[in-house]
């Protein structure tokens, strides 16, 4: 399957884009590291999932980019909390990563139907 086409990767490479770009020059070093890798793990495990050769595979890595979404999820509103990110998009980020969620949760079920068949 090409990832490239999955709306849920694209999103989420635009997702890690915004928030990459707004994090960059942040004096948090700790908190701009987290989420940055966060950010980044989401598309990143989306991307080696699809390109494993079996359906077991391919769940366990997208259950990693779950894990790196909720990650980001709490890091976001941590840094909206502590006033450390202050972008105006942030609600939209939050929205974005929750659709991101539930796509990657329908993916997973899917592959899990595939896999029984």
């Amino acid at each position: 399957m090409n990832y490239h086409t999955l709306w849920v990767w694209q999103e989420s490479m635009a997702l890690a884009t915004a928030v990459l770009r707004h994090v960059s020059d942040s004096k948090h070093y700790f908190f701009r590291d987290q989420i940055g890798r966060s950010a980044l793990s989401i598309p990143s495990n989306i991307a080696e999932a699809m390109v494993r050769d079996t359906m077991a595979d391919r769940r366990r890595i997208l259950f990693y980019a779950i894990g790196s979404s909720a990650e980001l999820e709490t890091q976001l509103a941590i840094g909206k909390d502590l006033n450390w990110l202050t972008h105006p998009d942030i609600k939209q980020w939050q929205n974005t990563n929750t659709r991101i969620q539930i796509s990657l949760h329908r993916l997973t079920n899917s592959l899990s139907q595939t896999q029984s068949r």
